[in-house]
């Protein structure tokens, strides 16, 4: 996919909000190559008799307002990442998911589910989803930190949750 001048792709991107609207037109505008945006109409047909539509669409308009384009799926290969970050902190377990929350708050974390405790992260970087445990034993609390997206935002924020989470260690010796 890399590189081939010839070939054209379509890509259809669903969205919820405006906020995700304007990150993927920020994406497209940022893009080596050419993108450009769809003018008119656009309609993806299924199981349909194509050379009859397309017939009945230049009996309205003049062929050259009309393309057609046959779509098929293209594999490709984008694999998530999961990064885990664990910091050993001697403070009590609610101590400590304070501070996590706070650190959530900072990088306007959403909580999408409480029962797994999961929640969003969009950063510059990308999207991410976060989730935490924390473990209280006798000596402190374990808190260990799973962020899981596509490069570069699990690392990008599990620098950002490590640099944090050693300072606040160091802070409560």
């Amino acid at each position: 996919m890399s590189g081939e001048s010839d070939e054209e792709y379509l890509f259809v991107v669903d969205y919820k909000s405006d906020a995700e609207r304007k990150r993927v037109e920020y994406l497209f505008e940022n893009a080596d190559g050419e993108i450009e945006s769809l003018e008119g109409l656009s309609r993806i047909a299924h199981d349909v008799d194509h050379e009859a539509i397309y017939e009945q669409l230049v009996s309205k308009v003049p062929d050259e307002q009309v393309t057609a384009y046959r779509l098929e799926p293209v594999d490709i290969a984008a694999e998530p990442e999961r990064v885990t970050v664990e910091q050993t902190i001697d403070a009590a377990p609610e101590t400590v998911e304070t501070f996590v929350e706070y650190m959530l708050s900072k990088k306007k974390a959403v909580l999408q589910s409480s029962a797994r405790n999961v929640y969003e992260v969009y950063t510059k970087k990308g999207r991410a989803e976060i989730s935490y445990e924390l473990d209280g034993d006798g000596g402190g609390t374990v808190a260990r930190i799973r962020i899981d997206g596509y490069p570069p935002a699990p690392s990008f924020l599990a620098e950002f949750f490590e640099t944090e989470l050693t300072d606040y260690a160091e802070s409560q010796l």
